[in-house]
């Protein structure tokens, strides 16, 4: 509690930056932690993200051990469809697809504004406390990726199972899981299921229920050692 006071009277008053890109004039929201790169389009969200991470900070770095970040974090608000599914693709390098509305890359988060957001098939009937949890969600990555030693020992399953978790995302709690373990750490988890977000949830909620915090925080950084401990863990249906 402490901590979130002191975060909270970081906050400093925004300033201008020009941009070139169509002309618009962006934004930017500064405190020692992070900042927010918004336009007048998304300026009613950055009190909403604000809100989602000042109350979410010190826990979500509790939980991974970290006393302070490594790096600022920026955060990039996209208050255009086009514009954003032009940066996903050439970001990622692959087809833009409809539930995609946020990502994290080392220390920034971006984001599809609110009103963008709630014009795609898999999040109409969001709410702006759902937009927030994504803002956590992101966030649990920039920590995630602060402490993992290498992309070799990540996983889907831990990655996405601890951020919806952490975040407090709904999930479906009748998705299959029971699959051969060399089938769900594989790369190509998405052709077991169509919600492989909901099977990585389903999965932490019972690692969280079956082992200390150390032993899930090691299976966090080094999938190797989940895949090791598998069968004995008997995680089902």
């Amino acid at each position: 509690m402490k901590m979130k006071k002191v975060f909270l009277a970081l906050i400093m008053l925004p300033f201008l930056l020009t941009s070139c890109k169509q002309g618009k004039k962006e934004m930017i929201y500064e405190t020692d932690i992070y900042s927010i790169e918004y336009d007048v389009k998304s300026e009613k969200l950055v009190q909403s993200i604000n809100e989602a991470l000042s109350q979410n900070f010190q826990r979500i770095l509790d939980f991974w051990g970290i006393e302070k970040l490594a790096n600022h974090v920026n955060i990039k608000i996209y208050s255009e469809m086009d514009d954003w599914i032009k940066f996903y693709e050439e970001k990622s390098g692959s087809k833009y697809q409809d539930y995609v509305v946020g990502c994290a890359d080392g220390p920034n988060i971006y984001v599809l504004a609110f009103d963008e957001y709630k014009k795609t098939q898999q999040h109409k009937n969001d709410s702006l406390e759902d937009f927030q949890k994504i803002m956590v969600h992101e966030f649990v990555h920039i920590c995630h990726t602060q402490l993992i030693t290498g992309w070799d020992k990540y996983s889907f399953i831990m990655g996405e199972g601890l951020a919806t978790y952490l975040a407090g995302q709904r999930y479906n709690p009748d998705v299959k899981i029971d699959y051969p373990k060399d089938e769900l750490f594989s790369n190509d988890l998405f052709s077991l299921t169509n919600d492989s977000y909901s099977l990585s949830q389903k999965i932490v909620r019972q690692l969280v229920e079956k082992v200390p915090h150390e032993k899930l925080l090691e299976y966090a950084l080094d999938y190797t050692k989940l895949y090791e401990d598998w069968d004995e863990l008997e995680i089902k249906d």
